[in-house]
């Protein structure tokens, strides 16, 4: 089945296109909280994810086995180092772009770079797996050398946003505009260390797709079926 990996800024809905796209596909969809799940399954010591906010254990069971097995195979191999999923990287992993930006712009290029390794891996592994729709945390720059990972990038209007923010997480006018400011400088700060490019480099996605101009359901009558195609010849043909 396909592997899609989808890229939004804040309040471009990158989120609700990856779980549309995940149900018509019949497919699983794994997104911040989920990795951070994973993370702690596997053995990090960290906080456990917000209850209210957990997805259903059975995906989690399933890719957090997935991943052990790897983390085994590596080590009985000789190839791996240290697990990447060290004391801490799941609180990491389930923070926003907005709540990162502390800490991906923070001086410790030890934090940054944990972080970022832990995050490339992980999402290498889940991918290898198959059957996935991959939420954000650059998966399309990280997927970007296998071939057939569907990667969309989203982009919107910047008032759009800040209101979908507002609506979203119940916040004033000047705090969701605050927000969206916030999560763009982290999201683009991450790009340009871990992938030396942007969230918006064209060059790293499939298509991209203005939900400012086009619907979540309209994206999705693009999406799956340009997935479909790739997992199932490996290419896309310039008439799709």
């Amino acid at each position: 089945m396909p592997v899609v990996a989808i890229e939004g800024r804040a309040g471009a809905l990158a989120p609700d296109l990856a779980h549309l796209v995940a149900d018509r596909l019949e497919i699983d969809s794994i997104d911040r909280l989920m990795l951070a799940e994973i993370a702690r399954k596997v053995g990090a010591t960290v906080q456990a994810v917000s209850q209210s906010e957990r997805r259903p254990t059975s995906v989690v069971d399933r890719l957090a086995g997935l991943v052990q097995r790897m983390l085994e195979r590596s080590a009985v191999a000789g190839t791996g180092g240290d697990p990447y999923f060290g004391p801490g990287i799941d609180n990491l992993l389930s923070q926003s772009y907005k709540d990162l930006d502390s800490v991906i712009t923070s001086p410790s290029d030890i934090d940054q770079d944990h972080f970022i390794e832990s995050t490339r891996e992980v999402i290498r592994d889940i991918a290898e797996d198959g059957s996935v729709v991959i939420i954000s945390r650059g998966g399309p720059a990280i997927l970007r050398d296998i071939p057939n990972v569907l990667r969309v990038g989203l982009v919107a209007d910047r008032d759009d946003r800040v209101k979908r923010i507002m609506a979203r997480e119940n916040l004033t006018l000047e705090e969701a505009d605050d927000f969206v400011t916030h999560a763009d400088h982290a999201q683009h700060v991450y790009f340009e260390k871990a992938f030396d490019t942007t969230p918006i480099d064209p060059f790293l996605y499939h298509v991209m797709i203005n939900t400012s101009a086009i619907s979540i359901e309209r994206a999705a009558d693009f999406v799956v079926p340009l997935a479909k195609e790739l997992h199932t010849t490996g290419q896309l043909h310039s008439d799709s």
